[in-house]
């Protein structure tokens, strides 16, 4: 057989930082060689890389530094949910590259990525051991104590102190509860989807955030004094309601503050489509196809539909107002 799986060197300056991670991506875990050198690993989806996941993350890489072993993190790519229960589009926290740029700025060696399908989904926990953690030669896994695996999550952590002892160590970590819940990906979409950006951001442990590329707009903005840059957002990111959010934009490496909207430009009514338009104050470049990381900081209102343009003008420096309070 030939071998498929690929190894590269992924630089962070490629994904929006500095430094280097290692990538390997499994495409076919059967024709998985045994590696040549062991790593301390933890594995998961990672959709968030939220504060419970850097935790593990963290933890990982101090293992691996006591025991001279090379730090890994472990995921799959598609979104296993969405391969078991057949969906096409599912939004995402942290769509893979987003999610890839935040893994390596926490100063992980290596990015394991096993390509998830069917098979892989009916893989049984004993055979999911010894095809893909054995080989991949992990010394120490380091799990959340609800972690599952395997067929139908028929694997948790007693699985492995059970029946992989005698391969690797098991590290179970317990994570900080917040108003009696759990932090997880659940729950930060939840407070997403209802604009609850103290919330998400607090669990996150850094101010949510979606990119998207700049395209040619209608310039009614700039028209009104406003002018916005509209962006082409292709990842399936989850988004907060239709509103105007305070927030920051990076911008060619630098960081502004800005107001942003989501929704359908009801006073004008050019969007049928939903739009997302970022006001960047102090800023009048024109960036047109410019990669923009936009973030969200707090919910400033729901999209209005206004009677007239001066009705409009009036409420966005309102908006700006209340932005440049919450961001000073």
């Amino acid at each position: 057989m030939q071998y498929i799986n690929e190894s590269k060197t992924i630089h962070l300056n490629q994904l929006g930082g500095y430094g280097k991670m290692q990538q390997r991506i499994i495409k076919d875990h059967r024709e998985l060689f045994q590696s040549d050198y062991d790593i301390a690993a933890c594995i998961g989806y990672f959709d968030g890389v939220h504060l419970g996941h850097q935790k593990l993350i963290n933890k990982t890489i101090a293992v691996a530094k006591e025991k001279g072993l090379k730090s890994a993190l472990i995921t799959f790519d598609p979104d296993p949910w969405t391969v078991i229960h057949n969906k096409n589009k599912v939004n995402h926290i942290t769509p893979i590259k987003e999610k890839m740029r935040l893994i390596a700025s926490l100063g992980i060696d290596e990015l394991i990525i096993v390509q998830f399908n069917k098979e892989v989904s009916k893989l049984e926990p004993q055979v999911f051991i010894e095809q893909i953690l054995i080989p991949l030669r992990v010394s120490d896994l380091i799990v959340g104590e609800d972690f599952k695996f395997g067929f139908k999550g028929a694997g948790n952590v007693a699985y492995l102190q059970e029946h992989a002892a005698i391969f690797f160590h098991t590290h179970v970590l317990t994570f900080k509860e917040q108003d009696d819940k759990k932090i997880g990906t659940t729950l930060i979409s939840q407070a997403i989807l209802k604009g609850d950006f103290d919330r998400a951001n607090e669990m996150l442990g850094r101010a949510y955030t979606l990119s998207g590329y700049v395209k040619q707009g209608n310039r009614e903005g700039t028209r009104i004094g406003f002018p916005t840059a509209n962006l082409d957002v292709v990842d399936e990111y989850v988004l907060p309601p239709k509103g105007v959010y305070a927030g920051y934009v990076e911008v060619k490496g630098e960081k502004h503050k800005s107001v942003l909207n989501i929704g359908h430009n009801p006073t004008f009514n050019h969007s049928k489509e939903l739009s997302i338009e970022t006001h960047i104050l102090d800023y009048n470049d024109i960036i047109y196809g410019e990669l923009l990381k936009q973030s969200f900081v707090y919910r400033i209102r729901d999209e209005i539909e206004f009677p007239s343009v001066e009705a409009l003008i009036k409420q966005m420096e309102e908006d700006v107002k209340i932005a440049l309070e919450v961001l000073k």
